[in-house]
């Protein structure tokens, strides 16, 4: 069966590394070197962004839509079976072979979630969310008051991350279709604990009232 979880783990640092590489050449941290670079991430944005919440969702976007990329690039260099597809299955395809006497082909669709706060978002039309999947869910934030001088020198935009790797999981939806909002946010309740656990490869899980949380951990193990 599939050991992507543990090809994962066993490389994550070197993803993190080649996430910062990626995120610096990004179009918003060009945007910040071109006249700011003595500034913070949060001056950044207070200086140009009236709707903080704005520079949010592009900032989200940005992470999500590299990782999507780069993530299915990176498994087949580390010898992976796998292909971007970016379909209503998923954003990558693993192709694998089982069994010791008689050989079995398999085929498994891989969903890529990332996001900045708790949870991960989803969507009420999505009909991924509705029944099991194979879910590779990160949890991220930046350094927000250092400078992008300082963050180009030592190569470091990301400061915490958690990364659950989830085989044939169901998610709880969380949130109602309306006129002007189809978001949810994917939760896990807290008996669920263990299984979270389980999933997880960089990070920490802890059990609160209702849902299980995702911590985020320094992501240089410092």
């Amino acid at each position: 069966m599939s050991n992507l979880k543990s090809i994962i783990k066993e490389h994550i640092n070197e993803i993190i590394v080649d996430m910062n590489e990626e995120l610096l050449n990004d179009r918003i941290v060009r945007f910040w070197k071109r006249n700011d670079e003595d500034l913070t991430l949060r001056q950044f944005v207070d200086k140009y962004w009236e709707d903080k919440s704005e520079f949010a969702v592009d900032l989200g976007v940005s992470f999500g839509k590299i990782f999507e990329f780069y993530l299915p690039n990176k498994l087949q260099e580390l010898g992976c079976d796998i292909t971007p597809t970016f379909t209503s299955k998923g954003d990558m395809l693993e192709n694998g072979v089982s069994g010791t006497s008689i050989l079995y082909k398999w085929r498994k669709n891989w969903e890529i979630k990332t996001g900045r706060g708790k949870f991960i978002q989803g969507a009420t039309h999505s009909p991924k969310e509705k029944s099991a999947l194979n879910l590779i869910q990160v949890l991220w934030d930046c350094y927000w008051d250092k400078t992008l001088d300082s963050i180009l020198f030592n190569r470091k935009f990301i400061s915490e991350i958690n990364i659950c790797v989830f085989d044939n999981i169901v998610v709880d939806s969380v949130g109602e279709h309306s006129n002007n909002n189809s978001r949810t946010t994917l939760q896990f309740r807290k008996d669920r604990f263990d299984e979270c656990v389980d999933a997880c490869v960089y990070g920490s899980i802890k059990k609160n009232r209702v849902n299980v949380g995702f911590v985020k951990e320094d992501a240089y193990g410092n």
